[in-house]
């Protein structure tokens, strides 16, 4: 499992130089990263993929020529088609045309999806967001793991108490800086 963020970069925000707390940073970074993976319905280490897997779909996930991802697809191994034909590159495009990850395979003129009784659709791919964590990933989870460690160094209160100005604020569940880092790579599970 790929950590989105090193102890580092989460000492540096914390203003942590001791390597006192680095069991439990380390713990809270893997947490925040499996976490990360979590909200953004990816397949774990979306974000740092290197591994080889198969997704399958059905006639649901096809319209006209082209079959919908659920999954943000990085490269092809092999797609094999529903009646179990290989399906070569040189028959479909990946779409969008010019930019990774995928999220459609377009069969080209001449070529259509197939189906056998019970028959599914396999794709063999690098499925994820990308194979190097983007910035902002990095960023969030460094945010999560730091907060994460205040959180338990003030013993999991989710709210504290200003008596000066008779104010009491609550925390929220997830940083909503976190949440609007990680927006724009939510897989909402449709073709974007």
């Amino acid at each position: 499992m790929a950590d989105y963020c090193s102890i580092e970069r989460v000492k540096l925000r914390l203003n942590i130089t001791s390597t006192s707390y680095d069991v439990l940073l380390n713990e809270l970074i893997g947490s925040a990263s499996r976490w990360v993976d979590r909200y953004c319905r990816l397949p774990e280490d979306g974000f740092a993929q290197g591994s080889t897997a198969s997704r399958y779909y059905s006639e649901e996930d096809v319209s006209g020529q082209t079959l919908h991802l659920d999954m943000p697809l990085l490269s092809v191994s092999s797609i094999t088609n529903g009646n179990g034909v290989a399906v070569t590159s040189g028959q479909y495009r990946l779409l969008p045309r010019n930019d990774a990850p995928y999220w459609r395979v377009l069969l080209l003129t001449g070529y259509a999806w197939q189906w056998s009784t019970d028959g599914e659709i396999e794709v063999a791919g690098v499925w994820g967001y990308s194979t190097a964590v983007p910035s902002p990933v990095q960023e969030a989870t460094a945010m999560l793991a730091g907060w994460t460690f205040k959180r338990y160094q003030a013993a999991l209160q989710d709210a504290t108490v200003n008596v000066e100005l008779g104010e009491i604020s609550y925390s929220e569940a997830i940083p909503k800086q976190v949440r609007a880092l990680l927006q724009p790579y939510v897989n909402l599970g449709r073709a974007v």
